[in-house]
């Protein structure tokens, strides 16, 4: 029986979430934003309504510093006051967290659609979203294919927007900045070791990506293939994509435009899921 192909190796040890404590010398010599950070995970983890001594004790930090972050706070609405020297979670604070919850609400709600292409296809499926501060993506959501011979993407992988389906996918979609920005750090691919062609040539394919409206990745030298369509968020723009990859020798010819198809027909459903409304 052949081994799965991984494309990376990911320690996969879960941890229950921990608040880390620093040491006097520690505080003392950095200055607000790391005490700021740590009152915030303070307030995270406690009661929503909390006392300034409380606040001071758990954080380990001078009352007085503490009642001068909590200023700013309150300015900032992220935490308001509940009476003399009591403080509570405030309106911003809790809208900034529902902007993050909405983050994890689309894995959950792309896991129906995923399972559906896994059904259809039986080949590994993943779900990727798109991470703007570092212009790559990262897979969250992966079901492996019960193929003995098969192309494993474990979760938390971060892909490269330039090279596979599920990073050119997105990549079609960013603005030019982004696309130049990606062009000139990930001039190799991860895997194959090839040189990306020219930057017209590369514009041209994510042209006809767009187009499309789904990318088609295939090396039949790695022995890998992969179709993906991008997911669009509310706000209209690119989120994420989601996919099939399978190894080049199952990607079949009469099957590629069903499966084309298939994959474009989740992507869409999933972005009308989480709130894109496609122009009509």
């Amino acid at each position: 029986m052949e081994r799965p192909f991984h494309i990376s190796e990911y320690a996969g040890a879960t941890r229950r979430p921990t608040i880390r404590t620093m040491s006097t010398t520690t505080q003392e010599t950095q200055g607000s934003g790391p005490r700021l950070l740590r009152l915030l995970q303070v307030i995270a983890a406690g009661e929503r309504e909390f006392a300034l001594k409380d606040a001071a004790a758990r954080t380990r930090l001078p009352p007085s510093t503490v009642h001068r972050l909590l200023a700013f706070l309150v300015k900032a609405d992220m935490v308001e006051r509940a009476g003399p020297r009591l403080y509570r979670i405030g309106s911003e604070l809790f809208r900034v967290a529902a902007l993050i919850e909405q983050k994890f609400d689309v894995q959950r709600i792309a896991r129906p659609f995923l399972q559906e292409l896994w059904t259809q296809w039986q080949e590994t499926c993943s779900f990727c979203l798109y991470m703007p501060a570092t212009r790559s993506a990262s897979v969250v959501e992966t079901l492996r294919s019960p193929h003995p011979l098969q192309f494993v993407i474990e979760p938390h992988t971060e892909v490269s927007l330039a090279w596979g389906s599920m990073g050119c996918s997105i990549l079609a979609y960013l603005p030019k900045s982004d696309v130049d920005a990606v062009l000139s750090r990930d001039r190799r691919g991860p895997l194959s070791g090839k040189q990306l062609p020219s930057r017209k040539a590369f514009r041209q394919e994510l042209e006809a990506i767009r187009k499309r409206g789904i990318a088609v990745y295939e090396d039949r030298t790695l022995n890998i293939a992969g179709v993906t369509a991008p997911v669009f968020g509310a706000g209209g723009g690119v989120i994420g994509s989601i996919g099939v990859t399978m190894p080049a020798s199952r990607f079949r010819e009469s099957a590629r435009a069903d499966l084309c198809s298939s994959v474009l027909v989740r992507a869409q459903r999933l972005s009308e899921a989480v709130g894109h409304r496609a122009e009509r």
